[in-house]
């Protein structure tokens, strides 16, 4: 018996990834979504995070979303481990899964397989961290990220010294966490929704302007701090996190918290797209194409007939 097609969809933040996968779902008949968003692991933060909620999910189950707590660590292994355990139980029902979500390492790791990185140096992350806490230090660092790595600087919390220092131990490991032999998903079909830059633009400022729209992320960090997580866990939590900070102690306003926003999700989006360039089998998939059209484009690679209904 031929297990169930396993379908990856990829792409910049803010390209519809969720609404497809949903659409693509009900189309395949039996199927759930596993979710590939490293901030939407997150519990207690679905505004900034932008988690799916239940009226855009329509009833398709989806996993992984809100499963782990902010500040409590949760790796690219941890989530693949996840993952694998979900596909297997899915296998067994006969589900077919839709795996979606714009963190490129968690995807490369589901189909090639993933090790973790070798351990940091004890002494030279005590070295940075006492950089870190020397004025200007941080700024040093981010510079050294910048040099060294554009694109991980672009995509790395510049603001929080910790991801900061991580992102520079991983380039001293050799710039990420080595991918293994291929798994059970190797077979998976892959897409990357996207679509041309100023249409994106569009996008992205327009949800940028609902997020900080009350009651929104300024409230929900509001009520984070209040729930007794910290303003550096939460400003590492997703883009906007450290603006609505600024805004709740009136170091900026939320126009300006909008714009600082907007510039930091498109030079992520920059980096996920050299990312999702480096992924071998990806299919491109115009994210401004009618739902049908997508939908078409995506049950034509896969093996057999879906079924229609759920």
């Amino acid at each position: 018996m031929s297990r169930p097609p396993i379908v990856i969809v990829g792409g910049p933040t803010c390209t519809g990834k969720t609404g497809f996968a949903v659409a693509l779902a009900e189309r395949l008949g039996k199927a759930e979504l596993i979710n590939a968003d490293s901030r939407q692991v997150r519990s207690g933060l679905p505004v900034g995070t932008c988690a799916p909620t239940a009226d855009e999910l329509r009833g398709v189950p989806c996993h992984l979303v809100g499963v782990v707590p902010p500040g409590r660590p949760y790796t690219a292994g941890d989530w693949l481990g996840d993952a694998r355990s979900l596909l297997e139980r899915f296998a067994q029902r006969g589900v077919a899964a839709v795996v979606v979500g714009g963190t490129g390492l968690y995807l490369r790791a589901l189909v090639n397989g993933y090790s973790l990185a070798p351990r940091p140096d004890p002494a030279r992350r005590a070295e940075r961290n006492r950089v870190a806490a020397e004025p200007g230090g941080l700024e040093r660092l981010t510079g050294e990220l910048w040099r060294r790595d554009p694109e991980r600087w672009a995509s790395t919390d510049l603001r929080n010294p910790r991801r900061v220092i991580r992102a520079l131990e991983a380039l001293d490991a050799g710039g990420a966490p080595g991918l293994l032999e291929a798994n059970p998903a190797a077979g998976a079909v892959g897409l990357v929704l996207d679509t041309e830059r100023s249409r994106h633009r569009e996008w992205v400022e327009e949800r940028t302007r609902r997020l900080f729209a009350a009651p929104g992320i300024v409230e929900e960090a509001a009520a984070a701090l209040s729930a007794g997580v910290t303003a550096a866990v939460l400003a590492g939590c997703g883009i906007g996190y450290a603006e609505a900070l600024d805004v709740l102690e009136g170091q900026c306003s939320s126009a300006e918290a909008i714009s600082r926003t907007v510039l930091r999700t498109l030079r992520y989006a920059r980096s996920q797209r050299a990312f999702f360039r480096g992924m071998r089998g990806m299919a491109q998939v115009e994210a401004d194409d009618e739902m049908e059209q997508k939908l078409a484009a995506v049950v034509a690679r896969l093996p057999g007939p879906p079924s229609t209904a759920r």
